[in-house]
């Protein structure tokens, strides 16, 4: 049946603050635009706030999600766990969701193959958002996600 609120209470929660200084994963305060795209930012990891969650092991950074291109695998305000992916030995998993950094802004969006091995086919689970080709050259970085924090 119901649990007694105290039980409730002493639950562990989902996500908790770092209280020690480069533990937890960070949280990047740059929306993955998950519609438009948005100008270039940077960000410095000791800027970012840290949070402990151990059913993410193997995450490198955590970002909120803007938009809802990705809906409904994906709302706004949802923040995704993600695992970095490295450039130097670029491989993409088809069809898996990624955030990417490109020229115009970081995205989230499933990957699939394009016209040509410089491409690749950006895609919004959203039917109401068109793909897109995007080349692999305008793309700085790109993570894997491997979960999501939802607020109900």
């Amino acid at each position: 049946m119901f649990k007694k609120e105290e039980a409730i209470a002493d639950e562990r929660p989902v996500a908790s603050l770092a209280t020690q200084p480069g533990k937890g994963i960070p949280l990047i305060p740059i929306e993955a635009m998950a519609g438009a795209l948005t100008g270039e930012q940077t960000v410095l990891e000791y800027e970012c706030e840290r949070y402990v969650v151990p059913v993410f092991k193997g995450a490198d950074f955590l970002i909120p999600v803007k938009g809802s291109s990705m809906y409904p695998k994906y709302s706004s305000g949802d923040i995704v766990a993600c695992q970095r992916v490295p450039m130097s030995d670029l491989f993409f998993q088809w069809n898996k969701v990624y955030v990417i950094d490109t020229n115009q802004g970081a995205l989230i969006k499933r990957i699939k193959p394009g016209s040509d091995k410089e491409h690749v086919l950006i895609v919004s689970d959203n039917e109401k958002y068109d793909p897109f080709e995007l080349p692999i050259s305008s793309i700085h970085a790109v993570a894997l996600v491997i979960g999501v924090i939802r607020l109900e």
